[in-house]
């Protein structure tokens, strides 16, 4: 079911991807099978799949695991972080 947004600014959604996401993985799942299907080698399907988990987008605030770890990647690695040593009350 495809569903149209109401806004035309919002993101086009199938199901609970958006459609460039679900272009994606679909492409990914394709050469992974064939390649997996050639090599007997099943444990390359994880690819696709964990691609599929981390886009999909259940979260409140309508944003997706991959972001969020994201956020965090860019909070604990990218972002100043300022420590104060010493005791408190500036004694």
């Amino acid at each position: 079911m495809f569903i149209y947004p109401g806004n035309l600014k919002e993101k086009k959604q199938f199901l609970y991807l958006t459609v460039s996401d679900f272009a994606i993985g679909s492409l990914l799942s394709v050469v992974f099978v064939v390649y997996s299907i050639e090599n007997f080698r099943f444990t390359l399907l994880a690819v696709p799949i964990l691609f599929f988990i981390f886009k999909m987008r259940i979260l409140e605030n309508s944003s997706n695991l991959w972001e969020e770890i994201f956020k965090a990647f860019n909070y604990l690695v990218d972002s100043q972080q300022k420590y104060f040593w010493g005791r408190k009350g500036g004694e």
